[in-house]
């Protein structure tokens, strides 16, 4: 894990050159961008039951419901959070593959991959070395973060199949006032469909470019308000891509051609049941195996390099009013991640590495939610969790040498309350904190406050702030192994900190336009980041200092004439500290179209811009995606295209041993067909 871890496209490219242009113009050219959306998105659309995503009216955008930015469902407009909702029929209208694409085409999100994994950047948060450790991943709202590394899994990695998918929720900001640690700059919230429809059953399969192929079978009985259980299985296969890395490239040693060595194989498995009453038991395992050729440290090329990812996670919950106007919720739970990790090294002669790793969770989580006194809506709870396994080996095959066999266990015990006051109708004030105490460290207390304004019900002032902390995690501080590009210990890592400010603004100016926008300043003490010594070439993590992030986020989004659905976004931020300038992108900009050419045909575009990040040079790719959903039908198909221009993109390396460019895909196709039953 270790060493894993380790003509419009045009337009669009002028606003990424390699040198920073001003602010203003940056500021400038993306007003001009979202201004057009404006023009053509004064016009009222139709409103067709069947076309859903495309008849966003002004009482849809604002009613859209959000449950990972309080513990409680609440309207985007009401809630304390400049939260971005991505509903399923736009998963499928713009043909995303996986959490991570989905995610890519937020507002200040910025998503890199090495091809085994893939990481999330926050408004410019983003650093060598990090797992998704400050991102806190919910199904659910179930914590998915596995407790050794910390880390959100979100590519193809993600646990779940996205056809099983409702919506997904991005909280941005400092969330350890409600959800603890890891929620440092933000929450990503998964939430699964409750039901199939009228169906009773659905299969899909679907074939793409590197021999990418999957197959997924989902089915339901009983009915809604009455016991009822769904059952969900998938497989996906891949082969991979031929890439090419140019750090790999050494005259007389390798071409730096990786051939046959990306593939993949995912197993995944989910399970549901609700008797109707208030209990429901949810259980979900992943089970990925993955090729790694270029993993730095490793023998370049060999097939052998690989990884497997296991995940199992399992919740029971009640919830019932226990009082009038108060409701009472019961949640157990429990998590298991193993990682197996075989690692080629040229030692000479080569030999086979393995690092383990196996990391088990327990918790128990209570909560009342009450709104018995008049203009408050208050939830209180705790939430105890046992790590009773957070184990690390590694150690040499053939012959067997052991370098590290570290197991540790730990416990959190927590505390949190909040309370939304409606002060008069125009203004409600959100106030809340969460006390957390684990066995390492001082306890660490994380306020919360929120001030939200509608002066009219086209207008939407927003003010937040919030702190969030995490500590270092077992990785960071217990993995060791000997030799230059090894790993030295820090137990002594000390806890980050975040504080967080955001201005937002949310503006209507019509039923069928949307504009948001915001203002963000987010100050870290004690980031812990991933350092090479020069003195014998190992990696370490160590606190460096305070760094901090501005910018500002600007959004339109719009139902056009014929029923077409547009958004539009641009983030720019800066970042104030050498491990996050490096990897960061300072400008970002999504464009998403969704327009119905018949009652069932549609086709979904999408397009993003990046600047540079290190070393990994700017680009501007689109996507295609033409689609079949007639609900009347027992079959949908969707055909997509991605990296339509077939665009070189290349995102930077996240070890810090072995600095460079990681090669993404170019042009590829998919095909998939839904039956229904």
């Amino acid at each position: 894990m270790a060493f894993a871890h380790t003509p419009t496209l045009q337009a669009i490219g002028h606003f990424l050159p390699s040198a920073p242009a001003r602010l203003a113009r940056q500021a400038g050219m993306a007003s001009v961008c979202i201004a057009l959306l404006g023009a053509v998105g004064g016009a009222h659309a139709e409103v067709d039951a069947l076309q859903s995503l495309a008849s966003m009216s002004l009482g849809s955008l604002l009613d859209v419901e959000v449950s990972g930015a309080s513990k409680f469902n609440q309207s985007l407009r009401s809630a304390p959070s400049s939260a971005t909702v991505i509903t399923a029929a736009e998963i499928y209208a713009l043909g995303y593959r996986s959490l991570a694409d989905v995610l890519r085409s937020i507002r200040g999100l910025q998503v890199n991959s090495d091809r085994t994994y893939s990481y999330l950047g926050v408004r410019g948060m983003i650093a060598p070395g990090d797992y998704n450790t400050r991102v806190l991943l919910l199904i659910d709202g179930n914590r998915i973060n596995d407790a050794v590394f910390d880390q959100a899994f979100l590519g193809t990695e993600f646990p779940l199949d996205l056809a099983l998918v409702e919506r997904v929720e991005f909280i941005p900001g400092p969330g350890s006032a409600v959800h603890g640690a890891n929620a440092l700059f933000g929450v990503v919230n998964v939430v699964t469909r409750r039901n199939l429809g009228d169906r009773t059953a659905m299969g899909s399969v679907s074939l793409g470019s590197g021999g990418g192929r999957s197959a997924m079978a989902a089915l339901q009985t009983g009915e809604m308000g009455g016991p009822r259980l769904m059952l969900s299985a998938s497989r996906m296969l891949s082969r991979g891509r031929d890439l090419y890395f140019p750090q790999y490239d050494v005259a007389g040693v390798s071409n730096g051609i990786s051939a046959g060595t990306d593939g993949e194989a995912q197993n995944r498995l989910f399970m549901r049941f609700e008797d109707g009453k208030g209990l429901s038991a949810t259980l979900i395992h992943a089970d990925r195996d993955k090729n790694s050729s270029a993993t730095a440290g490793t023998v370049f090329n060999d097939s052998a390099t690989r990884m497997r990812d296991m995940q199992t996670h399992a919740s029971l919950q009640w919830s019932g009013q226990v009082l009038p106007e108060t409701e009472l919720t019961a949640r157990a739970y429990t998590s298991r991640y193993v990682f197996e990790g075989n690692y080629v090294l040229d030692y000479p002669p080569p030999t086979i590495n393995r690092d383990t790793v196996e990391a088990q969770s327990v918790g128990l989580e209570l909560r009342a939610l009450t709104s018995r006194w008049a203009g408050h809506k208050v939830v209180v709870g705790t939430e105890l969790q046992a790590t009773p396994h957070r184990d690390q080996g590694n150690f040499d095959v053939e012959p067997y040498t052991s370098y590290l066999d570290d197991r540790r266990h730990g416990h959190r015990m927590s505390f949190f309350a909040e309370d939304q006051m409606e002060i008069t109708p125009q203004w409600t004030l959100s106030a809340g904190g969460r006390y957390d105490r684990t066995e390492v460290g001082k306890g660490v207390f994380s306020p919360r406050f929120g001030a939200v304004w509608q002066p009219s019900p086209q207008w939407v002032g927003k003010y937040l702030y919030g702190s969030a902390y995490r500590q270092a995690n077992a990785f960071e501080r217990y993995y060791a192994y000997p030799g230059v590009g090894g790993y030295k210990a820090n137990p002594g890592l000390e806890t980050e900190h975040v504080r967080g400010h955001e201005l937002a603004f949310e503006y209507h100016p019509s039923p069928s336009l949307k504009w948001t926008a915001s203002l963000f300043r987010n100050q870290v003490d004690g980031l812990i980041g991933q350092r090479l010594d020069p003195q014998d070439g190992m990696l370490q993590f160590e606190n460096q200092g305070r760094l901090s992030v501005q910018g500002f986020e600007i959004e339109a989004e719009a139902a056009l004439p014929h029923q077409s659905h547009l958004r539009v976004n641009y983030s720019q931020q800066q970042a104030r500290g050498g491990i996050l300038s490096e990897q960061s992108a300072s400008r970002i900009a999504n464009a998403t179209l969704v327009v119905p050419l018949t009652a069932s045909w549609v086709v979904g575009a999408s397009a993003t811009a990046v600047a540079q990040r290190a070393s990994a040079p700017g680009y501007a790719t689109a996507d295609l995606t033409l689609s079949n959903d007639a609900p009347w039908r027992p079959w949908r198909v969707a055909f997509s295209v991605y990296n339509l221009l077939d665009r070189r993109v290349s995102d930077p390396s996240s070890d810090a041993a072995r600095p460079g460019i990681v090669p993404q895909d170019r042009r590829g196709v998919r095909v998939r067909l839904d039956l229904r039953f």
